[in-house]
């Protein structure tokens, strides 16, 4: 996009005019709208005769002035609903450093789809109308008038009216037990049907953590207790008749509370801390100081729970918990810092995931993310669009949450570890945290803190890496010398002209011939040129193996230029490096998809199937580092074949038919090994997780062959299963299938799990994975049920975003079609899933021109059939890939 295309660029965030000191809220839940009533208790910063307050979609009844000591006054107001601001009059001018309160008497009427403010939830039966709030970005302002910005922290009361018949009503803060002494409503004086209760919160916090929702939960409660003797007291709030399901997930919650207070030094402050369930979110978990929502489909655990699933409930719980250090008491100081919420929130949760599961495993899993074609930063920077992370402007804030922010900025965290060391770092972290506290930090002083403790300038490594398009293509060739006992390295990075050298933290290691490091070698080498040597002496004897860019230790592209195929096969079997050892395999594999790519008769090395069976009856494996071995992607190691879609399908099912030819028999006896339908009393979900992984491997290559015999074995498998991975796995290979009971068992699967968000989630995402001719008819279908909801964006996330990385079927015409009427029926409904679904063409400028000739139209089409003003996201999403050629 360039600079004019954006609505919003920084230098819109000047100086806030007022301190903010304390909002006195009252939220009246009525049967069609709720009512508010907002004192703001603020000091002017200037001289000013009138105030200037955000406030989007709101009847604005009236506003009044109050000073202490003066009564309050009726005060003029002008309200410019297309730009969202209220401005009021004050009755004279007010001088710099002035305190006065404003009164703003407001309503706003809840949407059912538009999911920011106060909207409408899934309602459980017979209670009254369940309502939620998001809050970040811009949130606040669509349910009362306010200095939407995260500058203007401020103190909270908050006291909520609502109907009797509510379990709960939540806000932030400690309940005020001096008018609600049992910690729970009163019955409102002189209205029996009302109820109402009183949160403080004597903590500054910026408005888009700010929660109120009133709603009808079960809670599990349960408590934790520091070392320091502190308790705080957990609710989790789920769904009527779920309670057994968040027993596990508030389990993880207090490993992670304390952990984090083991870990990172946090202690969190509140007397309670909530998880509310809530059915309809853009996003998988909201931070709302001390009130964490997460998605119902995430929050519990249940039969329906993906292994895929599990790993996010833990990930999203520590995430959501850290935010109270990391967002909440440090706060990002404009949009344009949001990077630095959840980059570092996303390490932490990245060290939690990797203590509580294989550490490789979950490496290998955050490798997936980075190269995922779809939402992965790797595709989104290739398509030239967006990569910058802090970026120049925007039209949305929403648009701020992608890849770029949680995958790519967590990678620069990890390398500024890796860069500064993990002592310094830690000291870093805690300046950073200790001199921003209950304030606002942007991201130049971020940096400040831990250039203050290295003694070193961060300048180059922050420059090039935040503010960039783009990643760097390393490649390194070794040369050893037995005479000199020297090995030399010779680095190289290609950027292009007029460009800078990243900095690149590289982490390597020579590997002896007994497959160990050899001693003093495992180090970080920083490449901040073009070119530069690292040269090892007193190397005895050429090592097996040198061992480069270990746990993908940098955001990019690797090379190793003069290995060979053979350096390739010992490297698989020697590097004691997980992650080398799958990117060793990933390369091999790479030779045989490009080799079919530019020939698609060539033969398949007969050296890579050996080695490919030597693995596949290694038993001494552990699964998921077999799994990762085995598995054939459509993802090229090199990224400029990435856009040859339907190449790489038919490359992927040469690969795997061989492969089904050559190793039939022990594809099986290796699939029938592992025995993932047994499911012991009280075993817990995460047992077992990397043997379903690597059976779901066997049986996608098993099922290739697509005969009677591989459609009894999908089938055997589907009524045997014992976890949902397993069951949704048959039923993906069972719809790639010709099998002539397909439509029967789905309709069937249809009838059973309908009734459940999560059942009924993953019965979507089997149907939109179809590879059969009618998979745009059955997604139809889906779409046209009475039970298919189009404003629930967990069931649209579900039934559309899996056809968007369907290469065998999206590209072709009816595919390219399908995406551009999605997207233009979707986008006023939900924007973030139909901008998540039009990254399907974010790398139209790479196609082959027979797939460029299809695509351009479409988002022709998509341009005139989504208007700016609707919605500007998509509309100019779509405008900026057709630019771009």
């Amino acid at each position: 996009m360039t600079d004019r295309s954006f609505k919003y660029r920084r230098e819109d965030f000047g100086p806030l005019p007022v301190q903010l000191h304390h909002l006195d809220i009252y939220i009246n839940f009525l049967e069609d709208r709720v009512e508010t009533v907002n004192s703001l208790d603020l000091t002017t910063l200037v001289r000013c005769s009138r105030i200037e307050l955000d406030a989007c979609g709101l009847e604005v009844y009236k506003v009044e002035w109050m000073k202490e000591g003066e009564p309050a006054l009726p005060l003029a107001y002008d309200y410019k609903i297309a730009s969202n601001r209220l401005t009021v009059h004050l009755p004279r001018e007010a001088a710099a450093g002035e305190r006065l309160g404003i009164r703003t008497f407001t309503a706003c009427i809840p949407s059912d789809h538009i999911l920011e403010g106060i909207y409408r939830d899934s309602t459980p039966p017979g209670a009254p109308q369940q309502y939620m709030s998001q809050c970040q970005q811009w949130g606040f302002q669509r349910i009362m008038p306010i200095f939407d910005d995260c500058r203007a922290k401020c103190t909270m009361t908050t006291t909520i009216e609502a109907d009797a018949a509510y379990t709960h009503l939540i806000s932030n803060g400690n309940i005020d037990r001096t008018l609600n002494p049992d910690g729970r409503p009163i019955l409102k004086p002189g209205a029996p049907g009302r109820q109402i209760i009183t949160y403080h919160n004597p903590v500054p916090m910026a408005p888009y953590l700010f929660i109120v929702c009133a709603g009808t939960w079960d809670a599990l409660v349960d408590r934790v207790t520091y070392d320091s003797r502190r308790t705080v007291h957990l609710e989790y709030l789920v769904p009527p008749g779920s309670v057994e399901e968040a027993k596990i997930p508030m389990e993880i919650l207090k490993k992670a509370i304390l952990w984090v207070k083991e870990t990172q030094g946090y202690e969190y402050t509140g007397e309670t801390y909530r998880t509310i369930c809530m059915n309809k979110s853009n996003f998988g978990g909201m931070e709302n100081v001390g009130n964490t929502t997460i998605v119902t489909d995430a929050a519990l655990i249940n039969e329906h729970t993906l292994d895929t699933s599990l790993l996010y409930a833990h990930a999203v719980i520590v995430h959501e918990f850290e935010h109270n250090q990391c967002g909440s008491e440090t706060t990002m100081e404009t949009p344009f810092d949001v990077w630095l919420n959840e980059a570092f929130t996303v390490d932490v949760e990245r060290q939690f995931m990797a203590d509580t599961f294989d550490p490789s495993f979950i490496r290998l899993h955050q490798l997936d993310g980075i190269r995922n074609p779809l939402l992965g930063p790797l595709a989104m920077e290739d398509g030239g669009h967006v990569g910058r992370i802090v970026r120049q402007g925007f039209n949305n804030p929403d648009e701020l949450i992608d890849g770029v922010t949680y995958v790519k900025a967590a990678e620069v965290i990890r390398m500024l570890k890796l860069i500064v060391g993990p002592r310094l770092f830690q000291e870093g972290k805690d300046l950073y945290f200790s001199r921003y506290r209950h304030g606002n930090a942007n991201t130049d002083q971020f940096f400040e803190c831990f250039e203050e403790v290295s003694g070193r300038s961060l300048q180059q490594f922050k420059e090039e890496w935040l503010h960039r398009i783009g990643y760097p293509g390393v490649s390194a060739s070794t040369e050893y010398s037995a005479e000199k006992k020297r090995l030399t390295i010779s680095f190289r990075q290609d950027f292009e002209r007029g460009e800078n050298a990243f900095h690149v933290p590289i982490r390597l290691a020579l590997v002896g011939w007994d497959g160990k490091d050899l001693e003093g070698t495992d180090q970080v080498f920083e490449l901040r040129e073009r070119e530069s040597k690292l040269i090892l002496e007193g190397i005895a004897e050429l090592p097996a193996l040198v061992s480069m860019n270990r746990e993908c230790s940098f955001y990019g592209t690797f090379r190793h230029e003069n290995l060979t195929e053979e350096d390739l096969i010992r490297q698989i079997r020697l590097d004691p490096n997980a992650c080398a050892r799958v990117d060793a395999m990933r390369q091999l594999t790479d030779l045989q998809r490009i080799r079919l790519l530019n020939d698609p008769g060539a033969e398949i090395d007969p050296r890579w199937l050996t080695l490919y069976g030597g693995i596949l009856n290694d038993f001494q494996l552990p699964s998921a580092l077999k799994a990762y071995f085995l598995r054939i992607d459509e993802q090229p190691m090199d990224r400029g074949y990435c856009t040859w879609y339907l190449e790489l399908v038919a490359a992927r099912d040469r690969m795997m038919k061989v492969i089904n030819d050559t190793w039939k028999a022990d594809l099986i006896k290796a699939y029938r090994r592992l025995d993932t339908f047994t499911k012991r009393e009280g075993q817990p979900p995460s047992e077992g997780i990397e043997d379903r992984m690597l059976k779901q491997v066997l049986l996608d290559l098993i099922s290739v062959e697509d005969s009677q015999e591989t459609h009894r074995l999908i089938l055997d498998h589907f009524a045997s299963a014992a976890f949902a991975s397993d069951r949704v796995a048959a039923l993906l290979a069972l719809n790639r299938s010709s099998s002539p009971e397909r439509r029967r068992v789905l309709e069937e699967v249809y009838r059973q799990w309908h009734g459940h968000l999560s059942g009924y989630a993953n019965y979507l995402r089997v149907i939109s994975s179809g590879t059969r001719d009618d998979v745009f008819e059955m997604i139809e279908k889906e779409k046209n049920r009475p039970t298919f909801d189009m404003t629930q964006p967990t069931w649209c996330r579900a039934l559309f975003l899996p056809m968007a990385v369907n290469n065998r079927m999206v590209w072709r015409p009816e595919g390219v079609r399908w995406i551009a009427d999605t997207v233009i029926e979707l986008a006023p409904v939900n924007a973030t899933t139909a901008s998540r679904l039009l990254n399907t063409f974010q790398n139209v400028g790479r196609l082959k021109p027979d797939l460029q000739e299809r695509v351009v139209p479409a988002l022709e089409r998509i341009v005139r059939g989504v208007s700016d003003e609707q919605c500007p996201t998509v509309h100019g999403q779509a405008k900026t890939y057709l630019d771009a050629l």
